[in-house]
């Protein structure tokens, strides 16, 4: 077997954004022992980091390092990443050692010295790059990043159904809308621009995997990209998301699409409910919190009574005590007692920016904020 080639010498802080980028689809425990590996390929003056699972690959450019040797090695990644991250040396040399009959990677910096086992004979699933010559969409990546957090809470965490486990991505003409739900919650995030286009036809909808939105929110919460962009191939089911994360680091992203129909969930958002109710958001979500102290993992129901310009937070009587909590509030209906999940109105809460929160009251309760619209469905509750 030939012996691999690699060295190499780099800003420790830019080689480890990329191997921390593409880390992030690297699983801790595998039965695939190759899958919890990064591949490294030095060349021109850039290195290549790849990961790869079944359902996603990862591919990391970073250019401006000095090459002495190109070549390429696979090296276990949580070992790499953690090195370089605890380590406060300016710079880092990579070199392939051979020793006896193996081979491995030497790392050494300013504060400590390694060498890491490489697994030879095996590859990593290659990983595309994104495709240039497909139609893409291109946004701003703080956007985006707010885009993935106003609607990632909803996706269904029990992983009951891959579909609703995952993320709807929907293009039409003008319009990126984003929407997740589990059935109990729901959340859609619309940005709106006449460079948005369809990849094919008038409109286009595909799912993302959940595994996939919890790399892509990763990512982005390590190093916010100036811009996004998005590519789909329909007839590979594929999406591809390529981040520019500074002005020497590239990152992109391939992920296979959830097979199945989103549900058609705008028609439970549409319109308006039968009444409306205001609170100042953060003394709402103080309350919730604090209610949420009685309440139990078996019940996650707090209660909100409504008069006019009064509300009521309370827990359901229960072994974990009682609180009730006076709210001021804006509301003129008639008299209503309303079962809420309290882990759902928290992850909106939390999400929502706005110092006043307007809820519609109807089949659920709405609450909308420029570029969003949350759905939180009521509990049944004792009468």
């Amino acid at each position: 077997m030939e012996t691999p080639t690699l060295q190499l010498r780099a800003d420790r802080e830019r080689l480890l954004a990329a191997v921390a980028a593409a880390d992030a689809v690297v699983p801790t425990t595998s039965t695939k022992p190759i899958q919890t590996h990064l591949l490294l390929e030095a060349k021109d003056g850039r290195v290549e980091v790849t990961a790869s699972d079944s359902q996603v690959g990862m591919r990391a450019v970073v250019s401006g390092i000095e090459v002495q040797q190109a070549g390429s090695v696979v090296v276990q990644s949580r070992q790499l990443a953690m090195i370089l991250k605890e380590s406060s040396s300016p710079a880092v040399e990579l070199q392939i050692i051979p020793t006896g009959d193996s081979v491995q990677l030497s790392v050494r910096l300013a504060d400590g010295d390694y060498t890491l086992p490489l697994i030879l004979g095996e590859t990593l699933p290659p990983v595309s790059f994104f495709p240039a010559e497909a139609k893409s969409l291109s946004l701003a990546g703080k956007r985006f990043e707010h885009m993935l957090r106003q609607t990632a809470f909803a996706m269904d965490k029990d992983r009951s159904s891959p579909v609703l486990s995952g993320l709807l991505v929907s293009i039409s003409s003008g319009e990126l809308c984003l929407a997740a739900t589990d059935g109990k919650v729901l959340a859609e995030a619309v940005e709106k621009d006449e460079t948005f286009s369809a990849p094919e036809g008038d409109a286009f909808q595909a799912v993302l995997p959940f595994g996939t939105v919890t790399h892509l929110v990763r990512i982005l919460g390590s190093g916010q990209p100036d811009r996004v962009q998005l590519a789909f191939n329909t007839s590979a089911k594929l999406v591809f998301a390529r981040l520019r994360l500074s002005g020497d680091l590239t990152v992109d992203l391939t992920s296979r699409l959830v097979e199945g129909s989103f549900p058609a969930y705008r028609m439970a958002i549409s319109g308006s409910g039968t009444s409306v109710v205001t609170f100042d958001t953060p003394a709402l979500a103080s309350a919730v919190r604090r209610v949420s102290l009685m309440i139990t993992a078996a019940n996650r129901a707090v209660v909100l009574r409504l008069e006019k310009d009064k509300a009521m937070l309370e827990n359901l009587p229960g072994v974990g005590g009682n609180a009730r909590i006076p709210l001021p509030c804006q509301y003129g209906g008639n008299p209503v007692r309303l079962g809420v999940n309290a882990a759902y109105l928290s992850d909106v809460l939390r999400i929502y920016g706005g110092e006043r929160l307007a809820i519609e009251l109807g089949r659920g309760l709405i609450m909308r904020e420029p570029g969003a619209t949350y759905l939180v469905m009521p509990i049944s509750l004792p009468s």
